[in-house]
């Protein structure tokens, strides 16, 4: 009876003082993925959002023949776009070409064609030509995010550690 006794007092006392914590380190380790994979991919939908911006903004001055009037279009529109994404995106790591079309449907392949890569994975751009009046016109730039979080970048981003963000603007130039 004495040892019946005992371990009915024993777990009376049991005490619980450490449960916060073994549940924390259950759980706190999901947490604390889950809360980097949302600013992960937070940061990189502003990134894209911010890529879009600068590469309609900059379209914008081949649009209207801004770019082609200033004597050097290429330094024109890249001045601009590296204007607007230089907060947080480095200048050196964009990639943007202009291409001419003839037709709207040809346009679209701008849309599915990535830039080419060179041997160590670069982005290479096929150049720059804003065109004249009237011409049907593809406007890529592109980037390669590179993820902040190894795992995330990792199941993301495969060996590369990024991921391939683009913006493509088509459009006809206008009359200038």
């Amino acid at each position: 009876m004495k040892l019946l006794d005992l371990i009915k007092r024993r777990l009376k006392t049991i005490d619980d003082r450490g449960a916060t914590a073994v549940e924390f380190a259950i759980v706190g380790g999901s947490f604390m993925v889950l809360l980097l994979a949302a600013f992960e991919f937070g940061f990189m939908l502003l990134i894209q959002s911010m890529l879009d911006n600068a590469a309609r903004d900059a379209a914008r001055l081949i649009l209207t023949g801004q770019a082609q009037t200033s004597g050097d279009p290429t330094s024109t529109f890249s001045t601009l776009l590296c204007n607007e994404v230089s907060t947080l995106i480095p200048c050196g790591s964009i990639v943007y070409q202009a291409q001419v079309f003839n037709n709207w449907s040809s346009a679209q392949t701008a849309v599915n064609n990535p830039p080419p890569r060179d041997k160590n994975g670069n982005m290479v751009s096929q150049g720059f030509n804003a065109g004249t009046q009237g011409q049907i016109m593809a406007v890529t730039v592109s980037y390669n995010y590179p993820f902040f979080t190894p795992w995330i970048g990792g199941l993301v981003g495969g060996a590369t550690n990024s991921a391939y963000l683009q913006s493509v603007v088509i459009f006809e130039n206008e009359p200038y």
